[in-house]
């Protein structure tokens, strides 16, 4: 919940500073310096290598994130289930074709969101995002406070339902997942300044949303 009522404070702290994370999406884009060195190396070698304990410590350290993406992705957390299985069945399977050219996570979201693309065509069932349940409530000095809390957190996740599967993918990348754009590009196959304007609009259309359910910018400037 924490992480939603950060979004909020996001959505209005970039639509009234024109910023996030020090960063101006019109702005022209810094060299891409490339990622840096991979921490799941060693394990992917392994697995590689015939070591079934390492392809299982790649499933206890990554089932968790992926879990959580396609849960906010989805808004089915029975569905997003049945997907992390998938996808690390997916990824078990494709051993041998895996490159080691750049970050595992970045392979691994690419798999999550291909699968949760085509899961999404064959229901034809535009996704209605639930709160996630796996982060911890935020401490407030008051019943009163909390209910607003999630109140408000409920809000955001409405509103992140609402955009269109583009718009929420680059939010939920950028946001809970923390990715750079450059590193969205390579994921999405999709060129980062075409990202940026994704997200531009996104949060504005998130904006728009919460302002017509009656959230305003100073209900979040203390989150």
């Amino acid at each position: 919940m924490l992480r939603l009522q950060r979004l909020h404070f996001f959505v209005v702290g970039w639509r009234r500073n024109g910023v996030n994370k020090g960063e101006d999406p019109n702005e022209p884009l810094m060299p891409d310096p490339g990622p840096p060195p991979d921490p799941d190396t060693d394990l992917i070698r392994r697995w590689q290598g015939g070591d079934r304990a390492a392809f299982e410590g790649l499933v206890r350290a990554w089932q968790g994130p992926v879990a959580r993406f396609l849960a906010r992705l989805t808004g089915s957390a029975d569905q997003a289930r049945d997907l992390t299985q998938d996808v690390f069945l997916r990824v078990y399977l494709s051993a041998g074709k895996y490159r080691d050219d750049g970050r595992f996570s970045a392979w691994l979201f690419r798999v999550a969101v291909n699968l949760a693309r085509d899961a999404a065509r064959r229901t034809s069932r535009r996704p209605v995002a639930a709160l996630p349940e796996t982060e911890p409530p935020s401490p407030g000095p008051s019943a009163d406070g909390q209910f607003e809390d999630r109140e408000r957190a409920a809000g955001v996740a409405a509103a992140l339902a609402e955009l269109s599967p583009p718009l929420r993918e680059v939010v939920l990348l950028r946001h809970y997942e923390d990715m750079s754009f450059e590193e969205m590009a390579r994921l999405l196959g999709t060129p980062a300044s075409t990202l940026k304007s994704r997200f531009t609009v996104a949060l504005r259309q998130l904006q728009e949303r919460l302002t017509a359910n009656g959230f305003a910018p100073e209900d979040c400037h203390d989150l």
